[in-house]
């Protein structure tokens, strides 16, 4: 197709398809010599540096905007939103997740300003996005939910498939595996009826991830595999690394170990300066491989390169993900000390990112640290998890809870009362930090029934409270608020 006869209302109708394969083929072969500041030619061009973008050439993806990341004096009003909103996609496909931001947020105020709706609700997109990379998940999810029904208003079936991507996938991160089996189940079913097979395949992905928490191995396996054809067909060499990490680390699961270290090998070879973020989580993947052969130092050495991998990123994410299994390491070495200074780290990264199943995972582990020095803490922490693991079917999360429970059952009250009366100034501030112990370890064997752990311990729950009168309500009844009197 030549500038003469370029047909602006088909390349949009490929665009809104997700055909980009024929859109690409569609596209003027001078689009790059054309006036950039033509209203005509900068929709061709935004199309182009998008194509580039998505294919993870990012240098070209710059060439085709460069005009505009210059100077956006000469933009046309009529385009400026649509080259605003493709700068925020650049910026966050280069990780400047800020500026990605900033700009994501003026290409929904243009887009407003001269009612293009179509645009607004890309730019909403684009805003969850660049949130996403900047690890504010909880925010992402929230413009990511707003682009759904945007989408679902307009009648874009494409568009809206790639929503409940997104959605979905910012819902795993979250832990919310359930709610993104179902938007990701969504995406796929709405992706198969388009021809993008890059967002088809990053949905794979996605809910490749949820259903290995779910304990959905095979079936993880098989997306991961079809995702993994689709991105080295396109040569998308970020989603290759990707794709193979995760083969890897859905094969430990199963415990194809020596599957598992190919498909490892092969993510580091493939990798390149684009994908060296992403190594965090392969090394880290490489860790538990190393973890799950008892092979010590293999592992450290590859958590402690995940580790720093991550920090260089900015990755609280990464980070918190190595920090969790480098504290599952010093576990299975009883470096107690070492492991609870590793599972703080990741705790507190955890709840910055309201990841609740990272979170609940690193408070099992965590437990399993402090037991012997801090036993009211671990059975606090215990109990908290087991409370969110009732009626989900979170397999790994619910085997590191059973042992920290076990360890904890393990603990006899005589040596929890030496404990606290060598670190309590009075005996009885020492006995009654046994009473409180007492109390939670018959409550979580009651499963959080007091009657129930009173009777377990000869006592009424009113006589525990009066007695000590320092042992909170919500202690005594964790998770039940007291009935109001009418």
């Amino acid at each position: 197709m030549t500038r003469k006869n370029i047909d602006m209302a088909i390349l949009e109708e490929m665009r809104e398809a997700g055909d980009y394969d024929r859109l690409w083929r569609s596209l003027p072969e001078d689009w790059a010599a054309g006036d950039p500041f033509d209203a005509e030619m900068a929709r061709v061009r935004l199309m182009a540096a998008e194509i580039h973008g998505r294919a993870g050439r990012i240098d070209e993806m710059e060439a085709a905007l460069s005009p505009y990341l210059e100077s956006m004096d000469q933009v046309p009003f009529l385009v400026a939103g649509r080259v605003l909103l493709m700068i925020s996609v650049f910026r966050n496909r280069r990780s400047e997740p800020a500026e990605a931001l900033r700009v994501a947020l003026q290409a929904k105020a243009v887009a407003n300003g001269q009612g293009d709706e179509f645009t607004f609700a890309e730019a909403t997109q684009a805003q969850g996005q660049a949130l996403w990379s900047m690890d504010r998940w909880d925010e992402a999810a929230a413009q990511f939910q707003e682009s759904v029904i945007i989408y679902g208003g307009q009648a874009r079936a494409y568009r809206l498939g790639v929503a409940f991507l997104c959605y979905g996938s910012v819902l795993e991160r979250i832990g919310r595996v359930e709610d993104a089996r179902e938007s990701l189940e969504r995406a796929i079913r709405m992706l198969l009826k388009s021809r993008d097979d890059y967002s088809l395949a990053v949905a794979r992905v996605n809910i490749a991830l949820a259903l290995n928490a779910m304990g959905e191995y095979e079936t993880s396996l098989k997306y991961l595999q079809f995702a993994h054809d689709a991105f080295v067909q396109m040569g998308h060499k970020l989603y290759t690394v990707i794709t193979l990490s995760n083969i890897a680390s859905a094969l430990i699961f199963m415990k194809d170990y020596s599957r598992a270290e190919s498909y490892l090998s092969h993510a580091v070879e493939v990798a390149d300066v684009q994908c060296y973020t992403q190594l965090a989580s392969t090394f880290e993947i490489r860790g538990r491989l190393h973890l799950s052969r008892h092979e010590w130092d293999k592992s450290e050495k590859a958590l402690q390169a995940a580790v720093e991998i991550a920090e260089q990123a900015g990755s609280k994410s990464q980070r918190a993900e190595a920090n969790r299994t480098l504290g599952r390491l010093h576990l299975a070495l009883h470096n107690e000390i070492e492991a609870a200074a590793a599972l703080r780290d990741s705790l507190d990264a955890a709840e910055d990112l309201q990841a609740q199943l990272l979170e609940l995972e690193v408070k099992a582990l965590l437990a399993q640290a402090i037991c012997a020095s801090k036993p009211v803490e671990a059975a606090s922490m215990i109990t908290e998890v087991g409370a969110a693991l009732k009626q989900r079917n979170l397999p790994e999360l619910k085997k590191i809870w059973q042992a920290a429970s076990k360890q904890l059952e393990s603990l006899g009250h005589e040596h929890y009362f030496i404990i606290s009366d060598s670190s309590m100034p009075t005996l009885a501030e020492a006995r009654i930090s046994m009473l409180k112990w007492l109390w939670a370890r018959a409550l979580y064997k009651a499963k959080g029934n007091a009657k129930e752990a009173a009777a377990q311990l000869d006592v009424t729950p009113t006589y525990i409270r009066k007695l000590t009168k320092l042992i909170p309500r919500d202690l005594l009844r964790p998770g039940r608020k007291r009935a109001k009197k009418t």
